[in-house]
């Protein structure tokens, strides 16, 4: 990316769409994180040309029927705003209309024409998304495991950036007005990285000749994702809520990302310890000692953090600690069974291949390399997994230290009324 924007293209002929994603790319901060999750649904309720949702909705119809949405993403301290565009490709209908053109332009009207009332958007729009973003917000605690691993991960950042909620707080959301929310945008706009990729069979230079718009402007330069520092070793947190079943999450700091050569002897551990079903935490605590609804282990590659959860009963908090405990243990020991070995391989080998048939999937892992500076991915990471050797993964093993163990259980007031029955 130069001066802060960027493209990607992946010309194939393996799909007959045509898949663009547009990206701004913000440090996540408490006082923007709302305003940047509030921004893209507003913005796809209108533009200029197209002043309501509903024509919105027939403009994409008289383009073959493409879809169009826009949304907030995280990956580490970054907040990703986000819009997408798949259209079918023109070459595969009669006439050959250029559908790549007439679909980058839809989304140059988006980014650059929102429907706005002078230096401000329309109040009622903004009003009816921020309704809609508060029970957004306030429906995170229903999703018990989500709200655990949430709450974890804040725990660990103990106030850094990487610990705050995509979606921002309802205090900050009831702060914006329609006036704030358009200082936002144009500053958005102005200054922040921004990229696009594009997916299908498709010609660069029309991307090239796209972009060449937005390389004037003086946009940040992207600062890759800061990988986390371990403030916290070994301390258990404890949250009480009316839950039928309790959620711990472990998180482990490893000092791993995208791009160290450690990554692939990384992903090989957490791939053996707890992501397949194969692995060592489905088979010793869900199956063994059926002491958990789930278990998995996975690992945040922007981070370097890896992070275990499991849904147990109240009462089996300690003897699912151990028995999870004791499995790492076995890691670090170098206890690894060649079908352990070799399923993990090939389940990676599998996962990475079917990344190909998805754009959107393509199109995450070359943005996630570009949020972290570098990177594999496709047969090059497949290459990478098969040359890591037992040896690479137990000093690995080695390396994993507990941070902070979340458990989110029931209520005391309910504990005892069960025990009084």
């Amino acid at each position: 990316m130069e001066q802060g924007t960027g493209w990607f293209c992946f010309p194939t002929k393996r799909f007959k769409t045509i898949t663009l994603h547009a990206f701004w790319i913000n440090q996540l901060s408490r006082q923007e994180a709302a305003l940047g999750a509030l921004l893209p649904h507003v913005m796809q309720r209108g533009t200029t040309s197209w002043p309501t949702f509903q024509r919105m909705e027939q403009t994409l119809e008289s383009l073959y029927g493409a879809s169009f949405r826009a949304d907030v993403g995280k990956m580490g301290d970054k907040q990703l705003l986000s819009f997408h565009l798949e259209i079918v490709n023109g070459k595969y209908l009669p006439g050959h209309p250029d559908t790549l053109t007439q679909g980058l332009e839809f989304l140059y009207e988006v980014l650059e024409q929102p429907l706005t009332e002078g230096e401000s958007f329309v109040p009622a729009i903004v009003d009816q998304e921020k309704d809609l973003l508060r029970r957004q917000i306030q429906s995170l605690i229903n999703d018990k495991g989500q709200y655990a691993l949430t709450r974890l991960i804040e725990q660990m950042a103990d106030g850094r950036a990487f610990g705050l909620r995509k979606l921002g707080t309802i205090d900050e959301l009831d702060r914006i007005t329609p006036q704030s929310l358009f200082r936002h945008y144009e500053a958005v706009k102005g200054h922040k990285p921004f990229v696009l990729f594009a997916v299908g069979d498709v010609d660069p230079k029309t991307i090239e000749r796209f972009m060449a718009r937005y390389q004037t402007r003086q946009a940040d330069m992207l600062e890759p994702i800061a990988p986390y520092t371990q403030r916290f070793h070994d301390r258990t947190l404890i949250e009480r809520q009316n839950v039928q079943q309790g959620k711990v999450n472990m998180g482990y700091h490893t000092g791993i990302t995208l791009t160290d050569l450690r990554y692939p002897a990384l992903m090989m551990y957490a791939g053996i310890l707890g992501g397949f079903p194969h692995s060592k935490l489905f088979l010793n605590v869900r199956e063994k000692a059926s002491l958990a609804y789930y278990a998995y282990a996975r690992v945040d590659a922007a981070l370097g953090a890896m992070l275990i959860g499991a849904g147990i009963e109240f009462e089996d908090f300690d003897p699912a600690i151990q028995i999870i405990g004791e499995q790492l243990d076995a890691m670090a020991q170098g206890e690894i069974s060649e079908q352990e070995w070799e399923f993990t391989l090939r389940a990676f080998e599998n996962d990475i291949l079917s990344e190909e048939d998805n754009p959107s999937q393509i199109i995450a892992r070359q943005l996630e390399q570009i949020l972290m500076g570098g990177g594999q991915s496709g047969t090059a990471l497949i290459q990478a997994l098969h040359n890591v050797t037992r040896e690479q993964v137990q000093e690995v093993a080695k390396a994993v230290s507990l941070d902070t163990i979340f458990f989110l259980t029931q209520a005391e007031d309910v504990q005892r009324q069960e025990e009084a029955q």
